[in-house]
């Protein structure tokens, strides 16, 4: 009786075991990492972050970056980047600022002031190919020893 028992449970633990982990997909975060002024043109570095327990693939996005409520920047584009199960990527998005946001960027970085920015929008994300809302405010600072960078 007992052996028969420990054999039933023994063959149930390797049934529970054989699915594997479980894959789940959540939204992705995305947001600026860095901004890179050079000669008018802007390199901005979009950190995109998974919590997912499956790799995820970046795809496309359109994003509005905004500065003070004022639109800077529309980000829009494919990509192909994959991100590992609750890791970050970052992809490199070369653009030009509206002349009002250049402006308030290089006077964040002339004053050592914080520069407040919005990213909305959306991206679009495998495994399921769903497009992801984007929602993500925060502030970015001169990045101490290089020339035109905000962080």
């Amino acid at each position: 009786m007992f052996r028969s028992a420990l054999l039933v449970f023994v063959a149930s633990l390797l049934a529970a075991c054989a699915s594997g982990p479980v894959k789940r997909v959540f939204p992705p975060e995305a947001r600026v990492q860095e901004i890179q002024l050079r000669d008018g043109r802007a390199t901005i570095q979009l950190r995109v972050q998974s919590f997912s327990t499956v790799p995820s693939e970046v795809q496309a996005y359109a994003l509005t970056l905004e500065f003070a409520g004022a639109e800077a920047a529309r980000l829009e584009g494919r990509a192909t980047t994959t991100v590992l199960p609750q890791a970050a990527e970052t992809l490199a998005i070369d653009t030009t600022l509206d002349a009002a946001a250049l402006e308030r960027a290089n006077a964040a970085l002339a004053n050592g002031t914080a520069l407040r920015y919005r990213l909305h929008g959306t991206i679009t994300v495998e495994p399921n190919g769903r497009d992801y809302p984007i929602d993500y405010s925060s502030a970015l600072s001169r990045a101490p020893g290089l020339d035109g960078v905000l962080r």
